[in-house]
């Protein structure tokens, strides 16, 4: 079992599905968080252990689909031959996720224990992923006890330890997205996280898999002239589109924001919304002039947001945008580069 909490959070099995193909698991996940030597050390341990368990998942795939078994004995090759190798690959994912986990859920406790005098607010996401991190953590431990009992009923042996498995890997990658907020707090950023997945834990046929998470290389912006020295006059009628660098329940100082999140001469807005303290540069009639900005002001996790007669419009019941300037790559941190 993951060494996580005393006490474990179980969820009742309700069902099963027994026609099967052989699956792909979700993608592992490496948060983009600071961690120290040993931390890394741990995480680049993790890795092995979960690549050696994708090779022998792999193996199965190749060798042993369930969806072929014809033999039901209990000396078929199946259950004589291809269930010592699910118990091992099994082993591998469950000992590389704990070992991740237990990495990112302590640097979580750390980050309270560090800041239990300053009640940190802004962090209803990142708790949420962590409940839901140890949810899916308990489900994946009660089909692995079911998994165990199946040990002459390949093909459901396969369903539970590809659920198990599955569930493990997006605990992981929730406990991460966790830290990273954490470690990002006390800016709030507006996070569109990638090939965020849900599945339907009972029904392995319609689990996702997820495509690789690993940052694309960033090409230098060389920066633009920005002209908004002295903006136009403001029409209430217009929708103007601005870049938002942060967020936060409490009031940024200019400072704060110089130090820590934008250096460049672009005049910085606040507007405060909905109990939140939003940060903004530029004020443009159109899509394109923001997205040009945004490329131009290398803020890591910066966007485009859109306002009329000082109301946020989402994007997306926005007519101008085109589908092509919606879907422009995403600014990415650079390597070293602090926030």
């Amino acid at each position: 079992m993951l060494k996580l909490r005393s006490k474990l959070l179980f969820v009742i099995f309700i069902g099963y599905s027994a026609s099967l193909l052989a699956k792909d698991l979700p993608k592992t996940y490496d948060a983009p968080v600071q961690l120290d030597k040993t931390d890394k050390k741990r995480i680049e341990r993790a890795n092995e252990l979960i690549k050696a368990g994708l090779d022998l998942w792999k193996e199965l795939n190749q060798k042993y689909n369930p969806d072929n078994i014809t033999n039901y004995k209990i000396d078929s090759t199946y259950n004589k031959d291809a269930y010592p190798i699910l118990l091992q690959a099994g082993q591998k994912f469950l000992e590389g996720n704990s070992l991740k986990y237990e990495v990112y859920n302590t640097n979580c406790k750390e980050f309270f224990k560090k800041h239990k005098y300053e009640s940190p607010s802004g962090l209803e996401n990142a708790k949420r992923f962590q409940k839901e991190a140890f949810t899916y953590i308990g489900k994946a431990q009660t089909n692995r006890r079911s998994a165990e009992n199946y040990k002459n009923e390949y093909a459901k042996a396969y369903s539970r330890f590809f659920e198990a498995i599955s569930l493990e890997i997006i605990a992981v990658k929730k406990e991460g997205r966790a830290l990273q907020i954490y470690q990002d707090w006390p800016v709030h950023y507006a996070y569109q996280f990638d090939d965020d997945i849900e599945v339907d834990l009972f029904n392995p046929k319609t689990v996702a898999v997820v495509k690789t998470e690993t940052p694309k290389p960033v090409d230098v912006v060389k920066p633009v002239e920005v002209k908004n020295d002295e903006p136009e006059p403001y029409d209430s009628t217009v929708i103007y589109y601005q870049v938002q660098i942060a967020a936060h329940t409490e009031q940024l100082t200019l400072k704060y924001i110089k130090d820590n999140i934008y250096i460049g001469a672009v005049k910085i807005n606040e507007i405060k919304e909905e109990g939140w303290f939003k940060y903004t540069l530029g004020r443009y009639k159109t899509f394109d002039e923001a997205v040009k900005l945004l490329k131009s002001v290398n803020v890591p996790k910066a966007f485009v947001v859109a306002y009329k007669n000082g109301k946020r419009v989402p994007l997306k019941e926005v007519s101008e945008p085109t589908t092509k300037s919606l879907n422009a790559p995403r600014q990415e941190k650079p390597k070293g580069q602090k926030k």
